[in-house]
């Protein structure tokens, strides 16, 4: 039975999974496609969505993928994205990406706004330095 498995490499900012797997599903612009052991190398850019893998026992796993860059590469597919969520309960799936978009939309929204403060603050020192130097 193992014959039939392969690695799936998942790479996000905070950390880096392996697993073997028998099939993984994954969209990207054209649409849903498939890869199994013996896949030709190739890469694509994913979109955004919500994907499923078979682990070794033939058990669905669901994957919400925030985008990101796929590729086969030697027997080992590796998905590449800013965030890989991982569940066999799609609900508590749903849970988890809505939890972690919140927190994560707020730090973003924090951090903008501290860029433009930054912005802001050497737009007025900039206007200084010229009308003081007029």
């Amino acid at each position: 039975m193992s014959d039939l498995l392969f690695t799936l490499r998942m790479v996000t900012p905070p950390k880096i999974t392996e697993k073997q797997i028998k099939a993984i599903r994954l969209k990207d612009g054209s649409g849903f496609f498939g890869i199994m052991k013996g896949h030709i190398d190739f890469v694509t850019a994913i979109e955004p969505s919500l994907c499923y893998y078979l682990d070794e026992n033939d058990r669905e796993v669901f994957l919400a993928v925030d985008g990101g860059l796929v590729s086969v590469k030697a027997g080992i597919v590796t998905i590449t994205s800013r965030g890989i969520f991982e569940s066999d309960d799609a609900e508590k799936l749903a849970e988890i990406i809505e939890n972690t978009m919140v927190k994560r939309d707020a730090s973003e929204l924090s951090f903008f706004n501290m860029i433009k403060g930054i912005e802001r603050s050497f737009m007025e020192k900039t206007l200084e330095s010229v009308r003081g130097g007029s």
